[in-house]
């Protein structure tokens, strides 16, 4: 059997993002790119590529989206990913979005209730968010380009 070697966290981060990337491409067919101001200036994660158009682009960019991979995520450990996600959301003013997956587990991507539907309560505390799968965040998504605008 073979030794496993462990990934340092720089890598594993990077390496989340490439899969979840991967993911919305397969799904809404819009392409996002690693965010070259993440390392200059701490903002969030994932952007949709620069040719991307059209509404659910335009949905996606108005998206903080931050990505996280970790080993075991508890309950503090997602209060301290939110946290960080909402700050970079706040200082960009776009909607935050948190993407987590852990080790052997679907990716789960938390949003504000508000980006599920306008009408419901629009804070951004996590007590007022929904956890939702890779699927239903991009059903989300298609609802609000192309119902919601």
């Amino acid at each position: 059997m073979g030794k496993v070697v462990p990934i340092n966290s720089r890598a594993k981060g990077a390496q989340g993002e490439r899969e979840f990337a991967r993911h919305i491409h397969d799904q809404l067919g819009i392409r996002l790119v690693r965010n070259l101001e993440q390392t200059r200036s701490g903002g969030h994660d994932l952007v949709p590529a620069p040719h991307e158009s059209g509404p659910v682009a335009d949905t996606l960019h108005a998206l903080a989206i931050e990505v996280k991979r970790h080993s075991k995520a508890r309950n503090a450990t997602i209060q301290g990913f939110w946290a960080q996600t909402r700050a970079q959301a706040k200082a960009s003013g776009k909607t935050p979005v948190l993407a987590y997956r852990e080790d052997r587990q679907p990716w789960r991507v938390v949003v504000p209730m508000c980006l599920v539907n306008p009408l419901l309560h629009k804070s951004h505390d996590l007590a007022w968010c929904a956890t939702l799968s890779i699927e239903g965040f991009c059903c989300v998504i298609r609802e609000r380009a192309f119902k919601w605008g």
